[in-house]
């Protein structure tokens, strides 16, 4: 079981998720569906492979006429290479895979939660319980940089959500007391990036309710609530600032010897100093209040609150105020 956490090397887990999964798939096959649910196999067994190919297609990834495969089990062999190495041969490259755009991800029973007949086999020691962390305040910081500080034109693709999103921000921002804003005030928010602060603002909106928590954002809602950590007690955690080690004990784990390693997809690039500055002129109020928003993802996952922010007295003023 793996808890994909936004902006935690995603999209580089996921892949290798659904790497395990196809092969499995694959090897199913190959022993006639011996070991699968009957209920489950048929339906794996009716998958529409040219809607599939042509999905590969819209996300750049070259699958020439001549080279369709026929048959599930030729599709499968051909989606193992591309998850491992971006193209149908494992010579030429395409972009890297974007495994939240696929319809694929979705098309087997085993990747959703919900499938399995009984939740109490997750609990089971032949269960492995996997999520990847990273430090609160930089996860956020890199949730803003991605989502809201990049526009559309800027994009690979488009993202309404966040768009709109933008708007919002404005729109409070400017006419914080206008109920219904003319159409020609509604322009002046088109394009427009909200600071760092008002989009910390925005978020933390009533945020000491646990209902709106619950319904924040996953890109920077907690992991204690996007993942449920107290519940479903993981017994295998990786750190976003150990990656390449981490990930290479997890490869050797679950015997993914084959898997091409290179850096993590989506990489930013940006240094830990690049995050910090977010929160330097950031007023210590927000500060307080992000403080006991992510409360517990910094204990559970023994995060500093101090490697990001450099005001002893506030927040040792914070930790009391949280106390009380």
């Amino acid at each position: 079981m793996y808890c994909p956490v936004p902006k935690v090397a995603t999209k580089t887990l996921l892949n290798v998720m659904l790497y395990m999964h196809v092969r499995d798939i694959s090897e199913h096959l190959d022993n006639n569906w011996t070991n699968v649910d009957a209920a489950r196999a048929r339906m794996e067994q009716m998958i529409n492979i040219s809607a599939f190919i042509e999905d590969l297609r819209q996300n750049a990834i070259t699958i020439p006429k001549t080279e369709e495969p026929k048959s599930l089990a030729a599709f499968l062999r051909i989606y193992l290479n591309i998850l491992r190495f971006g193209s149908i041969n494992g010579t030429s490259s395409s972009p890297p895979l974007n495994p939240w755009r696929l319809r694929f991800t979705f098309a087997f029973p085993y990747l959703r939660l919900h499938s399995l007949s009984n939740l109490s086999q997750i609990f089971s020691p032949s269960f492995t319980r996997v999520i990847f962390v990273r430090h609160p305040f930089e996860r956020l910081a890199s949730a803003y940089k991605e989502r809201i500080a990049t526009l559309t034109r800027d994009r690979i693709q488009p993202e309404p959500e966040y768009d709109a999103m933008r708007e919002m921000i404005c729109r409070r921002r400017k006419f914080p007391r206008e109920l219904r804003q003319p159409l020609k005030k509604l322009d002046e928010c088109k394009g427009t990036l909200p600071s760092f602060k008002e989009f910390i603002r925005y978020i933390l909106v009533n945020t000491g309710k646990p209902a709106v928590v619950a319904r924040m954002n996953y890109h920077w809602q907690p992991y204690s609530v996007l993942c449920q950590v107290c519940k479903f007690k993981y017994n295998f955690i990786g750190k976003y600032e150990m990656f390449n080690d981490h990930f290479i004990y997890f490869l050797k784990r679950f015997n993914l010897s084959d898997w091409n390693i290179q850096k993590p997809n989506g990489a930013s690039g940006l240094t830990k100093w690049d995050y910090q500055k977010f929160y330097l002129t950031l007023p210590d109020g927000l500060i307080c209040q992000l403080i006991r928003l992510y409360d517990e993802d910094f204990r559970l996952f023994n995060y500093r609150v101090e490697d990001y922010i450099n005001r002893t007295t506030l927040i040792q003023n914070c930790d009391r105020l949280r106390t009380l």
